[in-house]
């Protein structure tokens, strides 16, 4: 199904840096045509997200586990607060008050696409979901990409499923394969 922007709604592409595979992670942003975003600090995702009118699409390409995104040195983007933290990691309440204040803001029917591994192990991506109010969709376990004639398909293989989130419910497993680009 093709989603219409207007002057008021964006699709956003994150690639997350500052723990490694930037080149990939760049790589696969640039693919969805969407404008890239290149954050390196949790606290840097919110505000870039905060730069741009409402979210219709977010992929987000990153390494991860079920806590959340990593991004540099224990300053990513998180469910909650981790003993090693520092000053700028982000939390999923911080983007619940972010588009609380309407700093942030997602079109009805957003889509957010995590492309990291386990971000549907614990609560993260439903957590997400019911923030946004769209759907969240992640991976259950490890997420590698097809690869067919030496190159990317823009097809993500989770090692389980790819879940879907909808308003924070549960909405079925997708199956193992899920298209980024």
């Amino acid at each position: 199904m093709t989603q219409i922007l207007t002057r008021s709604t964006v699709n956003l592409a994150v690639s997350c840096h500052g723990y490694g595979d930037e080149g990939a992670f760049d790589h696969r942003a640039s693919r969805t045509r969407y404008t890239v975003l290149k954050p390196t600090t949790g606290k840097e995702l919110l505000g870039l997200l905060a730069q741009h009118g409402a979210i219709r699409n977010l992929k987000i390409f990153s390494h991860s586990y079920p806590r959340g995104i990593i991004l540099s040195n224990w300053s990513g983007f998180y469910y909650s607060p981790g003993a090693s933290d520092n000053e700028f990691a982000a939390y999923l309440d911080d983007l619940a008050t972010e588009k609380a204040a309407g700093r942030i803001r997602f079109a009805g029917g957003s889509v957010i696409a995590l492309y990291g591994c386990n971000l549907a192990a614990e609560d993260f991506a439903r957590r997400f979901s019911e923030i946004t109010g769209g759907t969240v969709v992640a991976a259950w376990a490890g997420v590698h990409p097809q690869i067919a004639g030496g190159r990317e398909t823009g097809v993500f293989i989770s090692a389980v499923n790819w879940e879907q989130y909808v308003a924070g419910r549960p909405a079925g497993s997708l199956g193992k394969h899920y298209r980024g680009w």
